[in-house]
């Protein structure tokens, strides 16, 4: 029997990364506490995004390693697929991410289509993430196409739900 079975835990990645992150974002945006803050919470809620989907990276190699093939170790199907209780909590997990968007957005331009590619985007990047670490080193994360369409539902409602509750808030006082 050969190969290799361990784990990379959440703590020695998040750690060193969450530094670099605020460190950042400290320097980038030293000059007004407000967007100070907004990166920070940006910072917390990516850092809380990866510990959820990326870790902790289970690595499996030889005799150890999943023998699935490659183009099997990812959901395709859109729809039919779907398990509720995933699907909504990648929802809840993304609503986040809109109300950020909408929080960032000083001229109030941005617009649902505009969250909603960058929600796609945000959350393409996880799943082909999850596709490789699963390719590569058997990490068992499954990359799932209802993910993205979750996902992004969840960046669109969080941006319009602060929309909403913004323009409500404004035009009472």
């Amino acid at each position: 029997m050969s190969g290799t079975q361990t784990q990379i835990p959440a703590l020695p990645v998040l750690a060193p990364l969450a530094v670099i992150l605020f460190a950042a974002v400290g320097w980038r945006l030293r000059r007004t506490p407000g967007r100070l803050l907004l990166g920070g919470a940006a910072v917390a809620y990516a850092l809380a995004v990866v510990a959820v989907t990326l870790l902790p990276l289970q690595i499996a190699t030889g005799d150890y390693a999943n023998q699935i093939p490659w183009y099997e170790k990812g959901n395709w199907i859109p729809v039919i697929t779907i398990d509720v209780v995933t699907f909504v909590a990648n929802i809840v997990m993304f609503v986040p991410l809109g109300v950020l968007l909408a929080l960032g957005d000083r001229t109030r331009t941005r617009t649902a289509g505009n969250v909603a590619r960058i929600a796609l985007a945000c959350s393409a990047t996880v799943e082909i993430v999850q596709f490789l670490t699963n390719v590569l080193v058997s990490s068992g994360r499954q990359a799932d196409v209802n993910d993205l369409i979750a996902n992004t539902l969840g960046g669109v409602i969080g941006f319009l739900a602060w929309r909403a509750v913004s323009v409500r808030v404004v035009s009472a006082t």
